[in-house]
């Protein structure tokens, strides 16, 4: 009769029958909502965990970057410090340079100054060598001749010897008077032979004789 009296009723849920529906509705409500915490949770902890990791990688990042602009600024000082030294040095070596170029050319111009002195001083010994050479030929064709006139002389007075002899002997003792004696040795040369020869033979037979 009861379920014909709800039936009669139009459906409708009796009290205890919504109690237990609320209940389940309830239990339901509260498992969705224990799960969706545990999602949220869940969410919420991946979220730090990322969070975390981002916060990480962005530390990395930023580490790696602080160290490459450590490393870009220490290589824009050695390149600052390279450029200045290569600069230093390449105005070294120009200054190097500019200074053995004027010793180069003071040393050209002295040694081009040496050689013309070597060259004045070679034609003025070539000079003076054939200067003495000329000398030395006139001054032999000289005694030369002087010794022919005087081997002539004494051919001569060779061909009157008991004449030439007596008169040799006067010559002689006269220059070896005191007053004409030295301290030298008494050898007589053809020069002297000729003037004996010139002093002792008469003009007229000096004159027949040459």
């Amino acid at each position: 009769k009861g379920k014909k009296a709800k039936k009669g009723e139009g459906g409708a849920l009796s009290v205890k029958d919504q109690y237990s529906k609320t209940l389940l509705e309830v239990d339901s409500l509260k498992h969705e909502l224990e799960t969706r915490t545990e999602l949220a949770r869940r969410s919420s902890a991946r979220a730090t965990d990322l969070k975390n990791k981002v916060s990480e990688w962005e530390e990395v990042v930023k580490c790696e970057q602080d160290e490459m602009l450590d490393i870009s600024a220490d290589m824009v000082r050695q390149y600052k410090t390279m450029q200045s030294t290569m600069a230093l040095r390449i105005h070294l070596l120009e200054t190097n340079l500019s200074h053995m170029q004027v010793q180069l050319s003071t040393t050209k111009t002295k040694l081009d100054e040496t050689d013309k002195e070597k060259s004045d001083l070679q034609k003025k010994y070539d000079d003076t060598v054939e200067k003495m050479e000329r000398e030395m030929i006139d001054m032999e064709q000289k005694y030369e001749s002087i010794l022919v006139e005087a081997m002539d002389a004494v051919a001569a007075s060779w061909s009157r010897p008991r004449l030439v002899g007596r008169r040799v002997a006067r010559w002689c003792s006269s220059r070896t008077s005191p007053n004409y004696a030295s301290s030298g040795s008494q050898t007589y040369n053809s020069e002297q032979i000729t003037e004996i020869t010139e002093t002792t033979t008469p003009s007229r037979e000096r004159g027949h004789d040459f």
